[in-house]
């Protein structure tokens, strides 16, 4: 099967949506029907299509590290959709464009994660972010939500624009576009001792772009309004795919194109891996709204990422990918239990938890595996993933790192704890019905919960194909 298939295929799956939304006489059953069975069929070809190659003069390739980043990209998908099936607020006329969205942004991560070219690079990210923009502000009747898609729509414009003007200081400094070129040049001026005052000033920039896509402080002021204001599976969507994205970008550009200019680049990432931990765990504290401290544990996740970040090619990579499935899968358990409960009291109030054991024993046990696994308790995935990410970070001997990222996880656990004291201790105001659950949503929140055990207790078939992967893309480094 050809690299390029599972493009193909998500291509063919947005045209056959967009034809169903035009035809249907059924509401929304026949958009979804589409919706589901293609996702499993995109898939299906994502896990086959295997090959290496590289074509259009360099620009675009398949490799392990695409590969396996195409198969993250469309299980989140699949699971965003599935929390769409019942947790959307809008009239059943804009189902098939909000289908058409979520696949529209997929295909934009799906040529990011392959490109080895500014240009292309650049293409992939603003095609996937014209589409979240959109999502983010669906819920036309929701002020809110328009609210929230407006605040994405200008901070998104402010973080393309530094991420451009660094991309072109880049092209002047090197005057290459391909990544394989700028890696040469790079490590020329490195070699020569020459200053590449262009180069790394573009570095940064870029890097402060892409912090955007990684919720990355400075960079993650738009978040928490953004997850409140969206609909909850946009807000998931947001979470899962777009971060996941965003890592393999920041893995392309920074530990492959400019793996000479480490120096300039790494203490920045230090700096910024330490405030997204601490800015993101403190801030969760004082949240009384759900999907606000979802999106404040969001920002500190990504802090803990950038820990593993730091470690050398491969085995930074290996953790890195290896926790994206882990946050995948965790937080569209997390999400699902959001979806499940706002869309049965029309609440996202940390307060109407109280007592949801009672009411709702099922649904309060999976958000607990989610928001301990997020915490990093074992024998959950989170758990597993950490110790990945802080090995990494070991093995380049940041010790100091580690021990602040270690300090966060324990602060993090405090606020999720409180949580659970809700669920399970607190009393309900008023004695209520128990929650009705779509079967989409208990779906959803099975197959999460599963990979949350099954990637904490049997990690290690998937970390060594991950690591077998970074070896290849890595080898030489």
């Amino acid at each position: 099967m050809a690299p390029w298939s599972v493009e193909v295929a998500t291509v063919c799956l947005l045209v056959a949506l967009l034809v169903t939304d035009m035809l249907s006489r059924h509401g929304t059953t026949s958009i979804w029907v589409v919706f589901v069975a293609g996702i499993l069929a995109v898939l299906g070809v994502a896990v086959a299509a295997r090959g290496e190659g590289v074509f259009v003069n360099g620009a675009y390739v398949a490799d392990g590290l695409s590969w396996i980043a195409k198969i993250v990209l469309v299980i989140g998908t699949g699971l965003a959709g599935g929390l769409s099936l019942r947790g959307l607020p809008l009239r059943q006329k804009y189902h098939g464009a909000y289908a058409a969205l979520l696949l529209g942004a997929l295909l934009g991560m799906m040529v990011l994660v392959s490109s080895r070219d500014l240009l292309t690079l650049y293409v992939g990210l603003e095609t996937s972010a014209i589409s979240l923009y959109g999502l983010a502000a669906i819920a036309k009747a929701d002020d809110l939500s328009l609210e929230a898609g407006i605040k994405y729509l200008v901070t998104g414009a402010l973080s393309s624009g530094i991420l451009l003007y660094g991309l072109a200081l880049i092209y002047a400094g090197t005057g290459a576009t391909t990544l394989d070129a700028i890696r040469a040049a790079a490590a020329a001026g490195a070699a020569s001792g020459t200053p590449q005052v262009l180069l790394a000033v573009g570095t940064v920039l870029v890097l402060l772009g892409v912090g955007f896509k990684l919720s990355m402080v400075p960079m993650h002021v738009w978040t928490p309004d953004v997850y409140q204001g969206a609909p909850t599976p946009v807000a998931a969507f947001i979470s899962i795919v777009s971060k996941s994205a965003g890592f393999v970008f920041a893995i392309r550009l920074f530990t492959y194109a400019f793996a000479d200019l480490r120096g300039t680049w790494e203490p920045v990432v230090m700096a910024c891996a330490v405030l997204t931990m601490t800015v993101g765990n403190l801030a969760a504290i004082a949240q009384h709204s759900v999907k606000r401290l979802l999106a404040y544990s969001t920002i500190s996740q990504a802090g803990y990422l950038l820990v593993g970040f730091l470690g050398s090619a491969t085995t930074g990579t290996s953790a890195v990918v290896f926790y994206l499935f882990v946050y995948t899968v965790t937080n569209a358990a997390a999400f699902a239990a959001v979806v499940a409960f706002s869309s049965a009291t029309g609440s996202d109030a940390l307060e109407d938890y109280a007592g949801l054991a009672r009411r709702e024993p099922v649904l309060a046990l999976a958000f607990t595996f989610a928001l301990l696994s997020l915490a990093g308790i074992p024998p959950l995935g989170g758990f597993i993933g950490k110790f990945y990410l802080f090995a990494a970070a070991m093995e380049k001997g940041y010790l100091w790192l580690v021990i602040v990222a270690a300090l966060n996880s324990v602060v993090s656990l405090f606020y999720y704890l409180l949580v659970l004291r809700r669920m399970y201790i607190a009393e309900p105001p008023v004695p209520g019905p128990r929650l009705s659950i779509a079967l989409p949503v208990k779906v959803v929140l099975l197959l999460a919960s599963a990979g949350i055990f099954w990637l904490g207790i049997l990690p290690g078939s998937l970390m060594k194909a991950i690591a077998d992967v970074s070896a290849r893309v890595f080898a030489g480094f």
